[in-house]
């Protein structure tokens, strides 16, 4: 038989293990450290160029939304809906729209000039973006002007006018937020994307610095929409219809008439629903 080692060489022994083992955590904290240092160096970098707000759109635009009425997911858009994007003041102190709320009401007018549909507006600006469209010759309007944010947006929309799907107007930033809130309020959304009124631009690190700011916001807005609802949010029997109907604005009104035609498309939207869901039956019975 062997004889057994003395106890030093065992002691020896066991402290070599231990040093291996503290050598290999050693180097795994190494390597987390600098692949955690080199991680945030490149995300700072990134909040420079177009990458990181690129990414982010993509990635809120990937999210899904809300469970919707079989209507909305079947239903073709029957209407524009475009959302104010603030206003602001020109050199003679006259209240006008700001370059997001004009970038919107120009997509509003190509996109009707390419398929006429009853526009919507939503929200405090939708005196200015009404008389906007009316002097380039656009018709078809109608104003909700109660709401002052996203979830009013949708929520007074809903109230305002039967919809089942809408063509929806904003931002890149605000189109992700803005159709969960209108999902939750049973309409379906096509997003018609806004140009935004500083565009990204590689050799303008300011530029995609505000870019990057926006989107950490909306990102942020997102989360609050979703793990805690906003407080400030009115429900719809908070408002009355003349409160929806009423400008804030000393400009020009816009005119009802297509508030008959969604009525008329969502009668035979529904009609159709009825008579396919009768057919069904027959067939099943």
């Amino acid at each position: 038989m062997r004889p057994k080692p003395s106890w030093s060489i065992r002691l020896w022994r066991h402290y070599l293990r231990m040093a291996e083992r503290l050598l290999k955590l050693l180097r795994i904290i190494n390597i987390t450290f600098l692949l955690g240092t080199t991680s945030i160096i490149l995300l700072l970098i990134s909040l420079f160029t177009p990458l990181f707000s690129q990414a982010v759109v993509y990635i809120l635009s990937l999210l899904p939304l809300p469970n919707m009425p079989s209507a909305a997911m079947s239903s073709p858009p029957t209407a524009y809906v475009v959302l104010g994007g603030g206003l602001t003041n020109d050199h003679n102190n006259q209240i006008i729209l700001n370059s997001y709320s004009l970038n919107r009401a120009r997509t509003a007018a190509t996109a009707y000039h390419d398929l006429p549909l009853p526009i919507v507006l939503s929200g405090a600006e939708a005196p200015w973006l009404g008389q906007w469209l009316i002097e380039h010759g656009i018709d078809g309007l109608i104003s909700e002007n109660a709401s002052m944010n996203t979830c009013e947006n949708a929520r007074f929309t809903a109230k305002r006018i039967p919809l089942h799907h809408v063509y929806l107007i904003t931002d890149s930033y605000h189109m992700a937020r803005a159709r969960r809130q209108f999902a939750l309020n049973g309409i379906n959304s096509t997003p018609l994307i806004a140009p935004l009124p500083v565009r990204r631009d590689w050799h303008k690190p300011a530029q995609n610095l505000t870019h990057s700011r926006r989107a950490v916001y909306e990102v942020a807005a997102y989360l609050r929409d979703v793990i805690r609802p906003q407080m400030d949010c009115r429900h719809a029997n908070d408002v009355s219809e003349q409160q929806l109907l009423t400008p804030r604005g000393n400009v020009a009104k816009t005119t009802p008439k297509a508030e008959q035609t969604i009525e008329n498309q969502t009668i035979e939207n529904q009609t159709i629903e009825n008579q396919t869901i009768e057919n069904q039956t027959i067939e099943e019975e």
